[in-house]
C-alpha cells in the first residue's frame, strides 16, 4: 500500500488552503498512490479563536468535500484534522480527525484528546488549545481493507504522541499509526522525530507523521514539517525537511511480521 503525507504550510485564507490541499491529493493519487494522510488543522491556520469560524458539522463543510473526494478518486484519506461543530456550543470546537475508505464512507472518528497548553512560568498563556477546542475522547483502531488485505490502524493527533500509553494498553497491536500535526518548531527540533520513531519501536509498527510547515499566525508562529514515514524497525523510509511538498512510501504488512518475530517484544510484554 502505497501511502503519502503532503506537508502544507495553511493560512487564514480557507478556501485557498482547501483548493491547495485537493490538488495535492489529487496529485498524489495520479501519482499511484492509494492512501493520503493530510496535517492538523489542514484548512486553517491562524489566530487561535479564529478557528472557530470555518467549523462544520460532520458529514458538511470540508468533511462532506473530503468524503466526495475519497470516492471520486476512489482512495483512502486519514483527512488531517478539521473544526467540527459541537451541538449548542458556540465558543468551542473539537479538533477532529477522520479517515475515509475508497467508496468516500467514514471508517473512523477521532476527536483530540490531548490539548496542548503551554503556560510560562509568570502564568502567561503561549499557547492554549482549551481555549478554543474540547478534549475528546481515547482513539479507536480501525479497519483499512487493501488488495485483500486487511491493515489495523490508529490515528493520533500531534500532541498525542507523546502519551504512548494510548498506544500501549489496547488490547490487540496496530499495523500502522497515523499522527497528523501541527507540530512547533521549537518541540519539534528537540522531540519529533525521537517521539515518533520511539513509538514505530515500541509497538513494532509503522507510523506516518504527517506535519505542516512554515510560519503562520501574521509570522508570529512556526511549523516544524518534517514529515515522515518510519517502518516497525524505526528505521525512517521516507521524509521532507521545511518544504511544501509531500513524501512517499510504501508499506508492507510482511516487514510488520519480519520485525515481530525477529524481536518478539510485543508477545513478552507485561502490562501492569
Amino acid at each position: 500500500m502505497k501511502v503519502t503525507c503532503i506537508q502544507t504550510n495553511p493560512q487564514e485564507d480557507v478556501q485557498e488552503n482547501w483548493v491547495n490541499a485537493k490538488n495535492e491529493i489529487i496529485r498524489a493519487k495520479n501519482n499511484g498512490s492509494n492512501l493520503i494522510v493530510l496535517p492538523e488543522m489542514f484548512a486553517y491556520m491562524g489566530l487561535d479563536r479564529a478557528r472557530t469560524q470555518c467549523k462544520s458539522p460532520l458529514g458538511e463543510g470540508f468533511f462532506k468535500e473530503l468524503q466526495a473526494l475519497a470516492q471520486k478518486l476512489s482512495i483512502h484519506i486519514v483527512a488531517g484534522s478539521h473544526a467540527e461543530e459541537i451541538p449548542a456550543c458556540s465558543d468551542k470546537v473539537f479538533n477532529t480527525c477522520i479517515a475515509l475508505d475508497n467508496f468516500g464512507d467514514i471508517v473512523s472518528i477521532y476527536r483530540k484528546q490531548h490539548l496542548f497548553n503551554l503556560i510560562s512560568a509568570e502564568g502567561e498563556k503561549l499557547y492554549c488549545e482549551s481555549d478554543c477546542f474540547e478534549a475528546g475522547d481515547r482513539p479507536q483502531p480501525y479497519k483499512i481493507s487493501f488488495q485483500g488485505q486487511t491493515w489495523t490502524a490508529l490515528n493520533l493527533i500531534c500532541y498525542d504522541i507523546r502519551f504512548p500509553e494510548i498506544i500501549r494498553t489496547l488490547s490487540q497491536p496496530v499495523d500502522v499509526i497515523f499522527v497528523t500535526a501541527a507540530f512547533t518548531w521549537q518541540t519539534g527540533l528537540a522531540h519529533w522525530e525521537v517521539l515518533l520513531r520511539a513509538r514505530a519501536i515500541e509497538n513494532q509498527c509503522y507510523v506516518v507523521a504527517c506535519n505542516q510547515t512554515g510560519l503562520h499566525s501574521q509570522g508570529k508562529k512556526r511549523n516544524f514539517g518534517h514529515s515522515m514515514i518510519i517502518d516497525p524497525w524505526g528505521q525512517i523510509i521516507a521524509s521532507l525537511q521545511e518544504e511544501v511538498d509531500s513524501v512517499s512510501a510504501p508499506l508492507l504488512l510482511q516487514k510488520i511480521e519480519e520485525c515481530r518475530n525477529l524481536l518478539p517484544a510485543l508477545r513478552d510484554r507485561k502490562i501492569f
